[in-house]
């Protein structure tokens, strides 16, 4: 049988849609049928040249949902010890730590020093489905996740890797606590869900964002926002000063107890440092590209003792933890499934452009057969 893909040839050109042969899974191998297969942030960095990837006609995308379809010899279970079977679903992994550099024989493996991602080859090469942009895929058992039968694909496909990548850098920081403050920059598919996150744990949470899309407002309003910051009408002075008057109104000190920074833009880091109180935490996932410098008061680290966590990698548990987050709450899985907009393959420059645009909030490829 043949299966399409819709192929990376370089930063800022077109998608090219192709069809390959889909051989049998080497060993260790599994082979999935795509369900859903989302476009993260990073791929739109990709697309526009701020990440640089390989010189060759590659398969980008890391978010792919399949359903197993054949297993290569050895892959018997997932990255968690779960038997794998052919009409299971999972979510495929791309990146691939070393397990030997320093980072790795501390066991961690988010921040391994060399690791590589399963997509970065040649399109060309046999078994040729590598990457997420495509209606097959091949992926080593070992970077694979069962979804609990109790996880729509749809809702999954909302956050597969920004859901793992809040829960992460928020595991760095020490984790969030009951009646915390916090500001979370930007109200992107990142954000959304870490405001979903942090508001089932029990925070007080404002937004900072843009009310370009009236969609993204009424999804922040839904999750629980208790406050959405519009940062094109409002000076760093007037967030600032929304953020210090909820502060005192919940007794947290003299700003929030964490700021999560999800909207990758720089100049979203120097006011999140001051919107920090004394020995607040700054989470920073969403700082994945390379957008220039910034002007920085680092005094400000030193006189109010912050604690500033990056994070810029997820393990395997945390996709697992994502995966049980969403099974204990069905409520949140129905608006997660509300809000992916779906493509065809065939259809991945359109998708691409939605996503840039900011017109689709999670843009997913699926496959009707």
């Amino acid at each position: 049988m043949k299966r399409k893909a819709a192929v990376f040839t370089g930063p800022g050109k077109s998608f090219e849609v192709r069809e390959f042969e889909v051989g049998a899974p080497g060993p260790d191998q599994v082979g999935l049928e795509l369900v859903s297969s989302g476009i993260c942030g990073t791929d739109v960095h990709i697309h526009g040249g701020f990440l640089a990837m390989p010189n060759f006609p590659m398969v980008i995308g890391h978010e792919f949902i399949g359903r197993i379809d054949r297993l290569g010899e050895g892959a018997i279970t997932d990255a968690l010890g779960n038997t794998l079977k052919p009409g299971a679903q999972a979510i495929a992994c791309v990146a691939i730590p070393c397990g030997t550099c320093f980072n790795c024989r501390r066991g961690e493996t988010a921040s391994c020093l060399s690791f590589k991602v399963t997509y970065s080859q040649n399109v060309n090469d046999a078994p040729h489905f590598h990457g997420g942009f495509a209606e097959y895929l091949f992926s080593p058992a070992k970077n694979l996740v069962l979804l609990p039968e109790a996880v729509n694909p749809f809702a999954a496909a909302a956050f597969p890797c920004g859901g793992p990548t809040v829960i992460r850098s928020c595991a760095y920081g020490g984790g969030l606590e009951l009646g915390e403050l916090v500001v979370i920059q930007g109200n992107g598919s990142l954000g959304l869900f870490a405001l979903a996150y942090a508001k089932a744990h029990g925070c007080h949470v404002i937004v900072i964002g843009s009310s370009a899309n009236p969609e993204r407002v009424e999804l922040t309003r839904e999750l629980g926002a208790d406050d959405f910051l519009d940062f094109r009408k409002l000076s760093d002075d007037d967030i600032a000063k929304c953020v210090n008057d909820m502060a005192a109104r919940y007794n947290r000190g003299n700003g929030a107890d964490v700021v999560i920074e999800t909207s990758g833009a720089r100049n979203a880091f120097p006011l999140g440092v001051k919107l920090l109180r004394t020995r607040g935490r700054y989470f920073v996932p969403g700082q994945y590209s390379n957008r220039g410098p910034v002007d920085f008061e680092p005094q400000l680290v030193t006189f109010k003792a912050l604690q500033i966590f990056g994070s810029g990698q997820y393990t395997m548990a945390d996709i697992g933890a994502y995966l049980d987050f969403l099974a204990g709450k069905p409520e949140l899985q129905n608006i997660f499934c509300r809000l992916v907009k779906t493509f065809r393959v065939d259809d991945a420059n359109a998708a691409m452009a939605d996503a840039e645009a900011g017109r689709a909030i999670k843009a997913v490829f699926t496959y009707a057969g």
